[in-house]
Order: C-alpha cells, then structure tokens, then sequence
C-alpha cells in the first residue's frame, strides 16, 4: 500500500465529489474516493464506477420536473374555495336532504342545483348566496381615517343606555354587562383609573363601544343617533382588538368580544368574523375559569367570577345555535366543561348557598337558553358532526327519536314566565303594560322559533334513509319528513304572528331559521308541486317575504339593512322558482 503512494508515474490523487464508489456503498464501507480507483477497489482490482450517482441524479431531476409540473397545474386560491361551506355533507335523495343549510343561509350541492332546474326549468343562479361569494356579506366601509379612532359616547348617555337596558328583560336573556363589575370599566375608560378587575384601557374602551352598539338595539325606545352609528362603533371596537391582546386576558376583553360576536351574527351577519370572535373568546373563557362552576368565592371578586361564568354560557349558547345553523364545528367540547346549570345570583351571596332560580321570575329565562343549548348540542354531535354521518339508518332513525324526546322535554319544562302571565293580568300604567307585553311576545317568540326550528333540524335529516323513504309515504302524519315540513311552516307562521314595531327586534333573532324554513318549504313544493299543500305553502313564503320588509325600521345600520335586504333577495329567487315548479308541473300533467 505505501509503494503505491510513493509511485511516481502515478498521477496524485483527486478527491471526487461524491462519498463512495459502488462497490463500497454496496458493501457499506467507507470509501476514501482516490483517483482513479479507490483503496478498495485498488486492492482488488475491482472497476471503480460510480453510476448509482448518475442514476440517483437522473431520478432527482425527474422529481424536480414532475413537481414542477405539479405546481404549475395547482388551481388558482379562487378554484379551491369552497362553494358552499359544508357542502359535501348534503343528504342523498331527491328530498329535504338536497337541501342543505350552512353559513346561516341554505347552499346547494351540485346534485341538488341540477335536481331543482330539472323541476323548475330554469336556470336561475342560487350560488350568489354561498360564502365563497364576498358580496354575500357587504361590508361597511368606515367614514374614518385610518389610524383615527372616534371619540368614547357622552358619559351621560352611557349610563342612560345602562340603566335602559337593565329594565329590559334582554338583559335577562344576555347579562353581558354586570353593574359592579362595569363601574370599573367605566373608569377605566373614561379616567384611566385601573382596577384589578379593568386593568387596561383599551380593553375597557372597546367594552364600552360595543356595550352602545349592543344595547341601542335593544332598548324599547333607542336613541336614533345611537342606532345609526352602530356600524362605526362595532368597527371601532374591532380596531382596539389588538390592543385588546397585547394587554392579555381581561374580563373588559371578554365581554368586548362577546358583545362583537352578537353583533357580527344578528346585526352585520359577518360569519367569519363571529367564528374568530367566539374562539377568541373561547380561549379567554378558559383562561379565567369560566368553564368551570365556581363554588369557592370570597371578598369582592365573587361577583366578577360569577360573570366570567354568565359570559361563559352565553358564548356556549353562541356556539351550539351557530353550530346548528352553518354546520360548522363547535368550539365548545362539552365534555372538558362543567355544566352546572346557574343559580340565583342576588345581592353577595355566594352560588353554593343560593336558591335555586325562581321558575317564575324573569331570571328563569337565561337557564331555559342554557338548556336549549344542550340539546342544540346534542343535535348537532348526533346528527350533524362527521361521526353521525357514518350512521346506519336503524341508528340514524334511533337518534332521531331520542333527540326528539330531548328536544319536548325541554319544552314542556319551560317555566310560565311573569311577562307571559302580565300579558293576561294586563297592568296598571299603559307603558309600562305595553313594554311587558312588547317584551313578554319577543321571549315567547325566541323560544317558539327555536324549538320549531330544532324540530325541523332535528327530522330532515331522515332524508338520508333512502331505502325507507322509497317504502314509506313520507307525507303522511306522524313521517319524520313531515314532522320536519310542519316544523317549518310553523316557524315562518311565527314570525307573520309578530308585531313589525319594535325596531327589528324579531329580525335580529330570525333572519337564519327564515331562510331555512323557506328553503324546507321550497323542497317540499318541488317534491309535490301538485299538491294543494304546495300553493298554500307558496302564499305562506310570499307572505313572509312582504313581512321581513316592514320589520326594519328607517334609522336602521347599514349592515342590518343590508343583510335583510340579502334574505329578501333570497326569498324572492326561491318562490319565483317555487312557482315556476308549479307550472311546469300542471304543464305537464295536463
């Protein structure tokens, strides 16, 4: 070995750029990559060849190549957007099922679209109404500079609109704002005065804006500049989100947020901006232990924990309703949460030694929602969520009963509230009777149109079971189809009930489960356009459509407007289809 590094008509040595030869990457040796042969293969009189490089290099460009290729023929952001969130979990059959009610608003799969023009014969385009779409949720441009924020509401007029709202028996359906807890907000705000309980400005300031842009909307008799100037001031509140962040976990933060979710659902109808609202609020909910009852408390802080607990069930109730109308997954887990139903809550007693809430008092209300919400909750897990779609149909129709069971226990263990009671006692002063009854039918309203619309929800989905939809006259009483159907004209026959005079107060709570009982309503006319049902359910939906019109009022915001405009539109296009169905029907049949 060492004459041959001594051999001098040997040219020297060069190292190659590769590790080993093939000889030596085959025999897992390592290779000193002389040349023109290695050590080893110098010994043995072995060819030196390094070909598994050019084989190795040869199929690396080819990846290369062929990912390239594949970049290039990736589609466009615009051709992967979903249209129509939720869409793949549309039912099979030509039923209620083609039908599918996400993002608040009912979007078609593309069986469904070509099953509603082979009925119809027409070519009307429904896919404007999908969330891929940005016109389907307008956006409100601000009158402001950016950077620029606007100035917090007169002192005077804050206080007016607290007191307001805590008359009302809104404040008793969302108890957003405790009193003791907002005093600190309010200095904090206003004085920069912090407090344990309001640590940092901005926060108390974005609590502030939203709070007035909240409750002007549900004040019996609203300031009308308030009301115009919601738009600017829920924007005014989003721009301190940041702030709101960076100043960590607050209870001010908190209830910001959830006054914003509120106001992204029922005013701007923003569903995007409701879904990081409610995770954001998620996560402080969690944060400051209100997902967990709080037994122990003690000193002044026990009025602040039990309101991070109110919050945090007024978030849950946000949850499961919005689960249950976009098809979206909850961000609440019931299971990691304790849900240890409210009790009393007055003067400084502590939850552990308070009553139970009095079934016939107004605080009765906020428990009753509680409740619902389970069994939104449940509804959703066992029929809605991925797992409930792999359902055989004998579990499918077992869930169904059971969720229907559910859903009438919690009816019938609603409380007889004292508004509904003074609605027949009448009362002495004429406002004030006024007031309890406005009030009294608005909570009467809520809950009709919440147990109509679960029911609907609840039996639709018995449309997946085709093979016993195929053995089964599904209009006859007692089918779970019709139960459904029925369920929706009962909610759409709700809302014609209601009086169009207290500033949109219906709308706030209807606009999603309308759209949704109508397309229910659509489906079932194109099924049976011949039947005397599908003209009587015909002049129900024109009716409704006329209705939600004289429901808004002239100081209303611009996103409000907008977004029952858009439900109107909607309406519109499903019953001049509905109509056409009829048409062609008789057409043809005669």
């Amino acid at each position: 070995m060492s004459s041959r590094r001594t051999d001098c008509t040997k040219p020297p040595r060069q190292r190659r750029r590769v590790r080993a030869c093939d000889s030596c990457y085959h025999r897992k040796i390592k290779c000193d990559g002389a040349y023109p042969k290695c050590d080893w293969c110098y010994h043995r009189n072995l060819s030196c060849a390094f070909s598994r490089n050019n084989t190795t290099k040869s199929l690396s460009r080819s990846r290369e190549t062929q990912q390239y290729n594949t970049v290039c023929q990736l589609p466009s952001p615009e051709a992967v957007a979903p249209q129509g969130f939720g869409s793949d979990l549309c039912f099979a059959g030509q039923s209620l099922g083609n039908i599918c009610a996400f993002n608040g608003f009912p979007l078609f799969s593309l069986g469904g679209i070509e099953w509603i023009k082979a009925r119809t014969g027409e070519d009307r385009p429904l896919n404007q109404y999908c969330s891929a779409q940005s016109s389907a949720w307008p956006r409100i441009l601000r009158k402001y500079h950016p950077g620029k924020h606007i100035p917090l509401p007169d002192k005077t007029l804050l206080l007016e609109q607290l007191e307001a709202y805590r008359a009302l028996v809104f404040y008793q359906l969302f108890p957003i704002i405790d009193p003791g807890c907002f005093e600190y907000t309010i200095n904090a705000a206003y004085n920069g005065e912090l407090s344990d309980i309001s640590p940092g400005v901005s926060s108390a300031r974005a609590c502030i804006f939203a709070f007035m842009a909240f409750s002007a909307f549900f004040t019996i008799q609203p300031h009308q500049d308030t009301i115009m100037d919601a738009d600017e001031l829920i924007q005014e509140a989003q721009d301190l989100l940041p702030d709101i962040i960076n100043e960590s976990v607050t209870l001010d933060g908190l209830q910001a947020l959830v006054m914003l979710c509120i106001c992204s659902q029922a005013i701007s109808g923003d569903i995007l901006k409701l879904e990081l609202h409610l995770s954001t609020a998620a996560r402080y909910v969690f944060h400051l232990k209100g997902h967990i009852y709080p037994r122990a408390t003690g000193g002044g802080a026990s009025s602040a924990k039990l309101h991070v607990r109110n919050l945090f069930w007024i978030c849950f109730i946000i949850d499961k309703t919005f689960s249950l109308h976009t098809g979206v997954q909850p961000v609440f887990n019931a299971s990691c949460c304790d849900l240890t139903l409210p009790r009393a809550q007055q003067g400084d007693s502590s939850p552990e030694g308070s009553p139970l809430l009095n079934p016939n008092s107004n605080s009765a209300i906020f428990p009753t929602m509680i409740r619902l919400s389970l069994v939104q909750s449940e509804v959703y897990h066992g029929l809605y969520s991925v797992s409930a779609l792999g359902q055989s149909h004998a579990e499918l129709l077992a869930t169904i009963r059971r969720l229907d069971c559910a859903l009438e226990e919690w009816w019938s263990s609603i409380p007889v509230y004292s508004l509904s009671s003074s609605r027949d006692e009448g009362s002495s002063s004429r406002d004030e009777g006024s007031s309890s009854r406005d009030e009294g039918s608005m909570v009467d309203f809520l809950l009709q149109m919440q147990h109509h619309y679960c029911m609907a929800a609840i039996h639709q989905t018995s449309s997946r079971c085709t093979s016993w939809i195929e053995n089964q006259d599904t209009r006859a009483a007692g089918s779970s189809l019709a139960i459904g159907v029925e369920a929706s004209r009962s909610v759409l026959q709700s809302f014609l009930e209601t009086q169009p005079h207290l500033e949109g107060h219906f709308l706030l709570f209807s606009l999603p489960e309308l759209a949704v009982s109508t397309m229910h309503l659509f489906s079932n006319i194109l099924s049976n356009p011949l039947q005397s049902q599908s003209g009587d359910d015909l002049d129900l939906i024109k009716r409704n459509q006329a209705h939600i019109g004289k429901q808004l009022w002239q100081q209303a915001p611009a996103s409000f407007t907008a977004q029952v405009r858009l439900v109107e539109t909607f309406i519109g296009d499903v019953q001049h289809l509905a109509e056409s169905a009829i048409r062609k029907a008789w057409a043809e049949s005669s």
